[in-house]
């Protein structure tokens, strides 16, 4: 457990590293030029590196709690006429999968995924909520 734990603090500390390189890069391109005494120049720098930081480090640190890579729940569309327990083609969020179908399912209705495994999706009729 604490090799795993040294492991992730590893990967989220090269995470913030990249915008620590860019400042690095700024201000040796300021000192090269000789303007990094020059007010008009360092404070427009300074605002745009503080802001490309800012945006690094949101991005960053929102995309590495997501798992893109899930689809149960999602609704999907059904491209062939699948039978229960045989496979067919099916669309979810516009991306063609490999489907199972878990009962008769016909080309056209509407699929909710219940299991993703082996890059095949487990999918069954979605169920029509009526208003009462």
């Amino acid at each position: 457990m604490f090799l795993l734990s040294r492991t992730i603090n590893f990967f989220v500390a090269h995470a913030y590293v990249i915008p620590v390189i860019i400042i690095i890069v700024v201000l040796i391109v300021l000192i090269a030029t000789g303007y990094i005494y020059d007010p008009i120049v360092d404070v427009p720098s300074a605002a745009l590196i503080g802001f490309l930081t800012y945006r690094m480090i949101y991005v960053i640190a929102k995309t590495r709690k997501r798992n893109l890579f899930t689809y149960r729940g999602k609704v999907g569309r059904a491209v062939d006429d699948i039978p229960k327990g045989k496979t067919g083609y099916v669309v979810v969020e516009g991306e063609y999968w490999v489907a199972v179908g878990l009962e008769d399912i016909k080309s056209g209705e509407e699929v909710v995924v219940e299991e993703m495994r082996d890059l095949k999706l487990f999918v069954k009729k979605k169920a029509n909520e009526a208003l009462v």
